[in-house]
């Protein structure tokens, strides 16, 4: 499947009459674990951490529970996560009582992933942290999840994350982490293994700019495999004006901004300086919002589960007994859903050239009542081919992430596959997210596509 998103306009030879803004997702609302409940955590539950759903459809919860020099790693199990259990695992105990914690000593900045593609069943669980006494990135693998075992001779990375971290696998099968390049350094770096031991020294791929406010530190950053993308949350970090320390400890807010990236090392900032999922005026998470290590991916939505907290920066919960300082949310969208084009009176969009094994074409949008999209293929010279001419568009209208374009008199697609066409569209009163070409099934895969080539093809056939 061929994809085009609007994260950018690399793949659009022109975009007309359209305003792009970023679409951030629908929050839950009501918090589904609070930091009251449990007394080893001190209430104090956040992200460091990750949520994912297993094959068999079961999410899992990794979360840091403590203040920061007595941090564990908690677990959580859901059937439809939303509703959460902490289950009493006996892996670590606390005044005679079986606990949720899967990993004690301060394991600052923990991420994990299923692996899908590791044979080996033991190993099918991976985590990075920095626990003591090193303090510095060490690696470790599970079966479950809940049982952890040193996966290298650890330390890996020779850095303390000081925050949180990200991981994931590329398609060539590297593993990639995002961390902090040096304690106390707020930036983002990132290193590579491909064995998940031996890791290439960090290099910084996200930090500030020129038009950031002098305020703005970048906390950390998750990240998952979108497509040929990776995509990302950046914790933004605004310390407080009147803080005169190097380490800007106490009281800044914290929100995530949406990123990008086709390689892992040019990563763009989809809407600088515009939160993801922004602080709410009175809700729990008014002050902090701190995110999962990567979102997780369902048929119909997309979910960035987050903690939330109504205090700043390193605000001491014990301080707080008895009144959750912290809870657990998300905010979800559906599938491309990150960045609109959108046309109130006539828009007009020509994409660059490209080619297709499969030359069925869908748009993710959504058409206002009186509004339409209509639909040409061309040449590489921007010329209608016939019978898939603009005046013969069959018009889209509704809402659905798999419009199927079509054309009066059902002209036969065949013709249009391996060679090199653009595709035009017009539209009015409608907002689009995405076009693809494929099957509507693999459509259904939507995380799972490959951006445009667009090299002429005799020039890719010869190399």
């Amino acid at each position: 499947m061929i994809k085009l998103l609007f994260l950018d306009y690399r793949q659009f030879e022109r975009v007309d009459g359209f305003q792009r803004q970023l679409e951030p997702p629908r929050k839950h609302g009501a918090p589904l674990l609070a930091s009251d409940q449990e007394p080893w955590e001190r209430n104090l539950l956040q992200f460091y951490g990750s949520v994912l759903r297993r094959p068999d459809g079961i999410f899992q919860m990794w979360y840091s529970a403590g203040g920061f020099s007595q941090m564990k790693i908690g677990y959580a199990e859901s059937e439809d996560g939303i509703a959460w259990r902490r289950p009493a695992l006996g892996v670590m105990e606390w005044q005679g009582r079986k606990t949720n914690i899967v990993m004690d000593g301060c394991p600052i900045g923990a991420t994990v992933i299923y692996d899908e593609r590791e044979p080996r069943e033991t190993w099918r669980y991976k985590m990075l942290c920095a626990p003591e006494p090193v303090t510095r990135i060490s690696a470790f693998r599970s079966a479950d999840g809940i049982h952890w075992t040193p996966a290298a001779e650890n330390p890996v990375l020779g850095v303390h994350p000081d925050g949180p971290m990200g991981l994931l696998r590329q398609r060539d099968g590297r593993y990639a982490a995002y961390h902090r390049p040096g304690l106390g350094d707020r930036r983002v770096a990132r290193s590579e293994s491909w064995d998940f031991a031996h890791w290439s020294e960090p290099k910084v791929v996200v930090e500030p700019d020129q038009d950031d406010p002098t305020n703005v530190q970048f906390y950390g950053m998750g990240a998952i495999l979108y497509g040929a993308y990776e995509i990302g949350t950046l914790w933004t970090y605004r310390t407080v004006a009147s803080d005169m320390s190097w380490t800007k400890f106490f009281g800044g807010v914290m929100w995530p901004e949406f990123v990008h990236s086709r390689g892992g090392y040019a990563w763009h900032r989809t809407a600088q300086g515009v939160p993801w999922i922004p602080l709410s005026d009175e809700g729990f998470d008014r002050r902090q919002i701190r995110m999962a290590s990567q979102p997780v991916l369902l048929p119909d939505e997309i979910r960035f589960y987050y903690a939330g907290c109504w205090k700043g920066h390193a605000y001491d919960g014990k301080a707080e007994q008895g009144e959750a300082l912290w809870a657990i949310s998300f905010a979800a969208c559906k599938p491309d859903r990150f960045v609109s084009v959108t046309a109130t009176s006539e828009g007009r969009i020509l994409t660059r050239p490209f080619w297709t094994e499969n030359p069925c074409f869908f748009v993710n949008a959504e058409v206002a009542p009186g509004g339409c999209i209509r639909a040409e293929i061309t040449d590489v010279e921007a010329k209608p081919i016939p019978g898939f001419e603009l005046e013969n568009s069959l018009p889209i209208v509704g809402d659905s992430c798999y419009h199927r374009l079509g054309w009066k008199g059902a002209p036969e697609p065949s013709s249009l596959a391996n060679r090199e066409i653009r595709i035009r569209l017009e539209a009015k009163a409608a907002k689009l997210y995405s076009v693809f070409a494929g099957s509507e099934q693999e459509g259904r895969r939507y995380w799972d596509f490959d951006l445009p080539d667009c090299l002429p093809m005799k020039r890719v056939r010869k190399c």
